[in-house]
C-alpha cells in the first residue's frame, strides 16, 4: 500500500511538472511565434507577465527561450538582481545557455572588475561572470 502511494505521488508530480512545461500558452495570441526543431518553444510575445530564472519578463514583450526551455532573453518587467549586479526594469536581459548572465541595462552605477559601470547604460559579461565591456559614466 504504502508503495503504492509513493508511485501514484511520483506520477502526479510528474504530470504536473509535464502540464507547467512552458509552451505556447504564454503568448499573446495572434503573435508569431516560432519553435526549435525540437518542438520546444523559441519566441514569442508573452501575453502576460511571465517569471522564469528568477527573471519577470514583460506582458507584451518579446521572450526568446533555449531548446532546453531556459530564458535567452526578454524585457523585465521589474529590477533583476544578479549577484552585486542590478538590472533596470523594463529593459533587455539576456543570458547564456547556462543560465549565467549576458547582458543588461543596469539600474545604478557599479563597480565590477576595477572599472566603474554606468548607470543605465548596457553591461556585458564573459560566460565566466569576468566584466567584456560597459560604459564609463561621463
Amino acid at each position: 500500500m504504502k508503495y503504492t502511494m509513493i508511485m501514484l505521488s511520483i506520477l502526479f508530480i510528474t504530470d504536473v511538472g509535464t502540464c507547467l512545461g512552458i509552451d505556447q500558452s504564454i503568448c499573446n495570441p495572434g503573435s508569431e511565434i516560432t519553435y526549435h526543431p525540437n518542438g520546444k518553444l523559441k519566441t514569442c510575445t508573452l501575453k502576460d507577465n511571465f517569471a522564469i530564472n528568477n527573471v519577470n519578463c514583460k506582458q507584451y514583450a518579446p521572450i526568446n527561450l533555449y531548446e532546453t526551455g531556459m530564458l535567452e532573453s526578454c524585457v523585465t518587467s521589474d529590477y533583476f538582481n544578479y549577484g552585486e549586479i542590478t538590472c533596470n526594469q523594463y529593459s533587455q536581459v539576456s543570458f547564456y545557455s547556462t543560465g549565467k548572465l549576458n547582458t543588461c541595462d543596469l539600474s545604478k552605477t557599479i563597480q565590477i572588475d576595477g572599472k566603474t559601470c554606468a548607470q543605465f547604460e548596457s553591461i556585458s559579461l564573459f560566460e565566466n561572470g569576468k566584466l567584456k565591456s560597459c560604459s564609463t559614466p561621463h
